[in-house]
C-alpha cells in the first residue's frame, strides 16, 4: 500500500512538473515581444512568425509523438525545451527562431502525451487530474508573463530569456529517474485491432475544437497586451491587466472540468455554451471599447472562457476515447491538426497588424472564431465515443 501511495505520488509529481515547462517558455515572450522585436530588427509579421514557431511546432511533432515509446519521448521532450531555451538566449537572430521551434518541439510532445498519462494512470480520478493538469498550466502562464517584464528589469534581454530553463532542468532531475527504473508506464499492452481515426466524424468535431480555442488562447498570449498598448495603455498597466485576466482563468482552470463532471448532463451544453459565448462578448468589447473600465470588463469576462476551454478540450479527449491508447492517438491528432490552426493564428494577427496598423480587423477574425469555437463546441460534446 505503501509504494502503491509512493507510485501515485510520484506520477502527480511529474504531471505538475512537467506540466509547468509547457507555458512559461512561450508566454513569457508575449509581454516583451517589442524588446525582442527592437534586439533583432523584426518587424510585427516576423514576430508573428516567431510567435506561431511552437505552435507550427505542436501541429508537426503531435502527429508523430505516438509512434514512441512515452517514456523516451517525454524525456527527449523536456529535453528539447533544456536545449532550446539556450539556443533562444545566446545564438542571435537565428538561434531566437531555432530555439523557439525546438522547444515548441520539446513542448508538443508532452502536450500529447500528458493527457494519455492521466488516462492511464489515474482513470478514476481523470476528471480532477484534468483540473490540476489544467491549473498548472494557467500557473505556468501566468508565472511567464509575471516575471517577464520584472526579469527583463534585472537581467538582460537574454539572460531573462534563459531563466526558464531552470524548470526544464527541475523537470529532467525528476523524471528522468523515474523513466529509468520502469516504475512510470505498465507494461503496454498489444492493440487487439486498428482503428481509423480520420474516418471517424468526432475525431474531427474535437480537432476543430480543439483548434479554435488554441487559436484564440494563443492570439491572446502574444498579442493581447500590444492590443490594450495600442488603446494608449501603458505597457506596465497592460501586462496587469492581462495578469488579472489569467487570475479569473486560474480557478475556473481547475474547477471547470470538475464543475463539468458533476453537473447533471442536460446543463453540460448550457455551460459550455456560456463559457465560449464569453469569449465573443469580451473581443467585442476590446473592439468598440478604449475606456479602461471597459477594458477591465473584458478581461474579466475573457478570463473564464481563456481558463476553462482548454481543460473541456482535453477532457473531450479523454471521455470520447474507450482506451488510453485511442486518447493518447486522438490526443496526437485533435493536437495536431489544432495547433496548426492555432499556428496560422499568430502570423495572421501580425500581417494585419502590419497592413491597416492596427488590431481593429485582427479583433473581427477572433469574434469570428469565438463564434466557430461555440458552435464546435456543441458538436464535440454531443458526438459519439470512439471505440475499438
Amino acid at each position: 500500500m505503501a509504494s502503491f501511495k509512493k507510485i501515485f505520488w510520484i506520477n502527480v509529481a511529474i504531471v505538475i512538473i512537467v506540466a509547468f515547462n509547457l507555458r512559461a517558455p512561450i508566454t513569457a515572450v508575449g509581454p516583451i515581444i517589442d524588446n525582442i522585436k527592437n534586439t533583432y530588427d523584426l518587424n510585427s509579421t516576423l514576430a508573428g512568425v516567431l510567435t506561431s514557431l511552437p505552435l507550427i511546432a505542436f501541429g508537426s511533432i503531435s502527429f508523430i509523438v505516438g509512434y514512441f515509446s512515452p517514456i523516451r519521448a517525454i524525456v527527449f521532450g523536456i529535453f528539447l525545451i533544456f536545449i532550446g531555451e539556450i539556443i533562444r538566449s545566446y545564438f542571435g537572430v537565428y538561434g531566437l527562431f531555432v530555439g523557439m521551434l525546438a522547444i515548441g518541439c520539446g513542448i508538443a510532445i508532452a502536450n500529447v502525451l500528458l493527457p494519455s498519462f492521466i488516462k492511464e494512470k489515474f482513470p478514476k480520478k481523470m476528471a480532477s487530474m484534468m483540473g490540476i493538469y489544467s491549473l498548472v498550466l494557467s500557473i505556468s502562464s501566468i508565472v511567464g508573463i509575471a516575471l517577464a517584464i520584472p526579469l527583463l528589469n534585472v537581467l538582460d534581454l537574454k539572460l531573462s530569456m534563459l531563466f526558464w530553463v531552470i524548470f526544464a532542468f527541475l523537470a529532467l532531475m525528476i523524471y528522468y529517474p523515474q523513466a529509468k527504473n520502469g516504475r512510470i508506464f505498465r507494461v503496454k499492452k498489444k492493440e487487439a485491432k486498428k482503428i481509423n481515426l480520420f474516418a471517424n466524424s468526432t475525431t474531427w468535431k474535437i480537432t476543430f475544437f480543439f483548434g479554435l480555442q488554441a487559436f484564440l488562447a494563443y492570439a491572446l498570449f502574444f498579442w493581447y497586451i500590444q492590443i490594450l498598448i495600442e488603446k494608449d495603455i501603458s505597457k506596465s498597466f497592460a501586462t496587469n491587466i492581462m495578469l488579472f485576466c489569467q487570475l479569473i482563468a486560474l480557478p475556473v482552470a481547475l474547477f471547470g472540468p470538475l464543475l463539468l463532471g458533476k453537473i447533471k448532463a442536460k446543463f453540460h451544453s448550457l455551460y459550455i455554451a456560456i463559457l465560449c459565448a464569453m469569449y465573443v462578448l469580451s473581443f467585442g468589447i476590446l473592439l468598440c471599447f478604449n475606456d479602461i473600465k471597459m477594458l477591465i470588463l473584458a478581461a474579466f469576462i475573457m478570463g473564464f472562457p481563456w481558463g476553462g476551454v482548454f481543460g473541456i478540450s482535453l477532457l473531450f479527449i479523454a471521455q470520447k476515447s474507450a482506451n488510453a491508447k485511442i486518447a493518447a492517438k486522438l490526443s496526437a491528432l485533435s493536437q495536431g491538426f489544432g495547433y496548426l490552426i492555432a499556428a496560422l493564428g499568430q502570423w495572421i494577427i501580425g500581417f494585419f497588424h502590419d497592413e491597416f496598423e492596427n488590431f481593429q480587423i485582427s479583433l473581427i477574425l477572433l469574434i469570428i472564431v469565438s463564434i466557430l469555437l461555440n458552435i464546435f463546441a456543441y458538436l464535440a460534446h454531443k458526438s459519439k465515443a470512439i471505440a475499438n
